[in-house]
């Protein structure tokens, strides 16, 4: 009797136990699909702006400094520029004095008196030996002393001169520049020869920041470019200037090449040399372009493609029931935005592509693209502009003055400064 009871406890444990397994085998793929099946992600093409930037840590130098040298041999007067004073283009820094050709003079006029009264003994000689009938040989001969005794005569009136001229100073030594006298190796009384070395003059108020630009941002700067600079010693502030100088050899340290690039400072007002600083080159520029997330653009080969989406009329908060593979032209870009030049238009949506599908944001850009038209290694800042209407693609590409620009975009750059290992 007992058995019989188990057994049919057993049973209904099995019944129980396949109903609750059917109902949930009902009911258990739905509510998985209502997990799993989310919106694809697709964002619109707006209207915005990128700007290329290249940082780059350094620092103040004197543009440039001048050496002078004596350009004549004498003793000198007086100097009149001191050491660590400022001095103007123009300025005498130091005057010759007078040589006493005196002595050499009297000598000379001398030895002048007595050979004009051994020409006249001469000539009277000749006269005689004409009046005689000289042989012509003893005529000859007379006749080549008067002419010798002629020469020894301009010989001696050059001479006194060339020693009257020497004897009044040279012309004063004038400073090529304005600048402070860092050196100088003159003292009054003291004698100079031509071509020696008499000053160092520096320019302080002309000054150029070098800074270290990593390699692969390097060939994207040229002279000219505006740059802005800021300085650990005058904060708040910000000074601009332009490139002035790449320079044609890189030097390498910790297995990284970097490249100094020189920027001329506009108004360097309160900096001096030496001080370190932190500067920011504005490489290019561009407004009211279309603009799309970088991870949404995918390259194959020597294409680029993006994912637009077909939204059915009438769908709720747009989002896509398909997607089609589109060809666009890039342009430059940031970290996080790129230029669309051609292929879709602004309002058009497109979908960020999913993990398996490598946009540009997540892989190496192919080199040869660098640049405009292209990509290339640099950061910048963006901005999109979603108030605009055109339907065009606009390519305006302007350089601006970064130290007048309100900070209101989110800013990344190139720094070159950091790590010297460029940008990724």
């Amino acid at each position: 009797m007992k058995s019989k009871k188990r057994i049919w406890i057993t049973i209904a444990i099995i019944v129980v136990l396949a109903v609750a397994g059917a109902t949930a085998y009902i009911l258990w793929p739905k509510a998985q699909d209502e997990l799993v099946v989310e919106p694809t992600p697709s964002v619109p093409v707006q209207k915005g702006e990128i700007t290329v930037l290249i940082k780059g840590a350094g620092s103040i130098k004197a543009t440039s400094q001048t050496l002078v040298y004596a350009d004549h041999e004498g003793n000198i007067n007086q100097v009149n520029g001191k050491l660590n004073t400022r001095v103007q283009k123009g300025q005498v820094l130091f005057n010759y004095k007078n040589k006493d050709n005196s002595k050499d003079i009297t000598q000379q006029t001398n030895t002048l008196k007595q050979q004009q009264s051994d020409l006249q003994d001469k000539q009277e000689q000749y006269k005689q030996l004409v009046m005689n009938n000289a042989t012509p040989t003893e005529l000859d001969t007379a006749r080549l002393a008067i002419e010798k005794g002629k020469d020894d005569i301009t010989v001696t009136e050059t001479e006194i001169a060339r020693l009257q001229k020497d004897q009044a100073a040279p012309a004063p030594l004038l400073s090529p520049i304005s600048g402070t006298i860092t050196k100088m190796s003159v003292a009054p009384g003291g004698a100079v020869s031509s071509g020696a070395e008499a000053f160092t003059i520096i320019d302080y108020q002309d000054l150029s920041a070098t800074i270290q630009v990593d390699e692969l941002d390097v060939l994207k700067i040229h002279d000219g470019l505006k740059a802005t600079l800021q300085l650990d010693a005058l904060p708040g502030k910000t000074y601009t200037g332009k490139v002035s100088m790449i320079a044609n050899e890189g030097s390498i340290k910790n297995g990284v090449s970097t490249f100094a690039v020189t920027i001329h400072l506009d108004q360097p007002g309160e900096i001096k040399a030496g001080m370190s600083t932190q500067a920011t080159i504005l490489v290019e520029q561009k407004k009211n372009i279309l603009v799309v997330p970088i991870e949404s653009v995918i390259q194959q080969g020597d294409q680029y493609v993006v994912q637009k989406a077909r939204v059915s009329a009438g769908t709720q908060n747009a989002q896509p029931d398909a997607t089609t593979e589109q060809k666009v032209t890039i342009g430059i870009h940031d970290d996080s935005q790129i230029e669309i030049k051609s292929g879709l238009k602004e309002g058009d949506l497109i979908v960020i592509p999913s993990s398996d599908m490598s946009g540009l944001g997540t892989s190496s850009p192919d080199s040869s693209m660098s640049g405009a038209g292209g990509l290339d290694d640099s950061s910048s800042t963006t901005a999109s502009d979603s108030g605009s209407t055109d339907s065009n693609a606009t390519d305006s590409s302007t350089s601006t003055d970064n130290s007048n620009t309100t900070d209101t975009n989110t800013s990344t750059s190139s720094d070159s400064s950091s790590t010297g290992g460029g940008t990724p």
